[in-house]
């Protein structure tokens, strides 16, 4: 009985397999179609995108119908549209009222003029204020008068500078030019304008002669012309004794002594005393 009842068993296991692997054969067969289903269905997700167009579309046409709709449903409404008729021939008073307000900016135009003629005076206050800047700049120093006071001095020395070993403060020159840029910078090092000068409003030109030897040293300074104020000649002599060795001679200039003509200016402009040399 044992044996007969495990056949049986045997024989539904076998069959049980055999159902299911024809299933899965099956399910292998008919899968393809499956995919394709699946593959389709993102497509349809594409279509959604059209819907909505779909439905724009027919609104206007909803739209129509629910008017179509409204006007048989309720007859009543019909009422309203009579007042709305009514509010809409009201409008037409309020047009001619429009072009009563044109006129409003022909007004404003003489406004416009009105600033116009206001600016007439404006321009004479800044005329007036250009006539007074002539009068100021007659009181001070113009560099054109800076320049004459220097071609004055320089012709009234020019027959001292024609000897070899004499010149004028000329930094651009060709072979002393480096030699007077050393100078100028230890003289504006320790020439000052004299205090008292200042506070008094004192002004002159101090003409020098100053003899220089081999080593730069200066041997010798005198004053060629008074400015008119002892203080601000002492100053000069002072700054110029202050002073030490610039450094040597060019080598190409074969003398001893090398004799230079400056002239110590005392200015003062707006206000403000400044010194300048050359």
């Amino acid at each position: 009985m044992s044996l007969g009842s495990e056949e049986k068993s045997l024989n539904i296991t076998l069959t049980i397999s055999f159902l299911l692997h024809v299933l899965f054969l099956l399910l292998l067969v008919y899968l393809p179609p499956a995919e394709q289903k699946k593959e389709t269905e993102p497509i349809m997700v594409d279509l959604e995108d059209l819907p909505q167009l779909k439905e724009q579309l027919p609104r206007g046409d909803e739209k129509a119908k629910r008017q179509a709709e409204t006007r048989q449903r309720v007859p009543v409404e019909s009422a309203p549209r009579g007042d709305q008729l009514r509010n809409r021939i009201t409008p037409p008073p309020v047009a001619p009222r429009q072009p009563q307000a044109v006129p409003s900016p022909r007004i404003a135009e003489p406004s416009r003029q009105k600033p116009a003629k206001s600016e007439m005076p404006g321009d004479s206050l800044f005329r007036a204020k250009k006539e007074d800047l002539p009068d100021l700049a007659k009181l001070l120093p113009s560099a054109n008068r800076l320049e004459r006071l220097e071609e004055n001095y320089r012709r009234k020395y020019e027959d001292e500078v024609k000897e070899n070993d004499t010149k004028f403060l000329n930094t651009d020159d060709i072979l002393f030019g480096s030699f007077l840029r050393r100078f100028e910078t230890a003289v504006y090092n320790v020439w000052r304008y004299p205090p008292d000068a200042a506070r008094l409003g004192i002004e002159g030109v101090v003409p020098v002669r100053i003899t220089f030897n081999r080593k730069g040293e200066i041997q010798k300074a005198v004053v060629l012309e008074s400015s008119g104020s002892i203080i601000l000649d002492d100053e000069v002599r002072r700054a110029l004794r202050q002073i030490g060795p610039i450094g040597a001679l060019p080598k190409g200039y074969g003398k001893d002594e090398f004799h230079l003509i400056a002239f110590f200016h005392y200015g003062i402009v707006s206000g403000s005393s400044r010194g300048r040399l050359y």
